[in-house]
């Protein structure tokens, strides 16, 4: 017996509509929202650091990591805390990876004597407008920890959007106002480890691609990644979407784990109009458009 024509026409529709009601949530803010304005909707919280960090102008960091954190009172600290002792403690492999990096551009010599003088990294944490004690935990962080080991090598800097925005807005203030030349993005609750950044360099450094992202495809095989099914089923769901139609190699677009080169920031994230979740996604499109090569690596979660 073969299905009549009303019943495959209430089947096809049945799928269409939930599809398209989905690509229609996630890609239509892009469509019409108004690219977000960090330098309006941004104030820098004043968090007294060391004095070295006032003699970083211009690009002269080697290195930006940007935080977004909304209501990340508990997870932050420790996070912040893990991520700057280790970068104190990997400062000269970190600094060698990066300006190898460097070193493929036009003005890498240039980069490598300021580099020298004055301290590699940045933190940029970016407050998405929390209404729990997030920034009072970072500057009890920054007095009990910071100013004792970690002041010769990293300079911070604390963002608080007005309101809530969104990660994608929180992101992108981060990244526009880093002064760096690599930037990493990285979440509040260190689902990923701090050390997988030498993944992104060194893909970085092989692929010479501007964009690293880092990814748990990987663990899906290893069973390290543990989900239930309806979450499972919406992310493959979310994933078919995404290839399908903005033609993505990307298997992972939603780790917050990437990496960006310092030239294509402004590019980047000063078109971007996503202001909360599946930012990422336009991220690519913006970077196709722009003739941008784009690389994925595994990184540990």
């Amino acid at each position: 017996m073969t299905p009549d024509s009303p019943t495959i026409f209430f089947f096809v529709l049945l799928i269409l509509l939930p599809a398209t009601v989905i690509i229609i949530y996630i890609f239509q803010p892009a469509l019409t929202q108004t690219p977000f304005d960090h330098a309006d909707n941004v104030f820098v919280e004043k968090l007294e650091m060391n004095k070295n960090a006032i003699i970083n102008g211009g690009n002269n960091y080697l290195l930006s990591l940007v935080i977004p954190a909304f209501n990340e009172e508990e997870r932050l600290p420790p996070m912040l805390k893990s991520t700057l002792e280790f970068l104190h403690s990997s400062k000269d492999e970190l600094v060698k990876h990066c300006n190898e990096i460097l070193a493929m551009g036009k003005d890498h010599k240039k980069e490598q004597a300021i580099h020298q003088q004055s301290l590699p990294f940045q933190i940029i944490i970016v407050n998405d407008g929390s209404s729990d004690a997030t920034v009072q935990s970072v500057q009890r962080l920054v007095k009990k920890e910071y100013i004792k080991t970690v002041q010769t090598t990293t300079a911070i800097k604390l963002l608080t959007l007005k309101q809530n925005a969104g990660k994608g807005a929180a992101v992108k203030a981060g990244m526009l106002h880093s002064t760096a030349n690599l930037a990493l993005m990285l979440d509040a609750d260190g689902a990923t480890t701090i050390d997988s950044l030498y993944s992104l360099l060194n893909e970085m450094k092989t692929s010479r691609a501007h964009i690293v992202f880092g990814s748990r495809a990987h663990l899906q095989d290893k069973s390290k990644a543990e989900r239930s099914f309806v979450r499972t089923l919406l992310m493959k769901a979310f994933h078919f979407f995404v290839e399908t139609l903005i033609e993505s190699n990307v298997k992972d677009t939603q780790c917050g784990f990437k990496l960006f080169h310092g030239d294509v920031i402004q590019s980047l994230f000063g078109n971007l109009h996503l202001q909360r979740w599946a930012f990422d996604t336009e991220l690519i499109v913006i970077a196709k458009q722009l003739g941008l090569p784009v690389a994925e690596v595994g990184v540990e979660w």
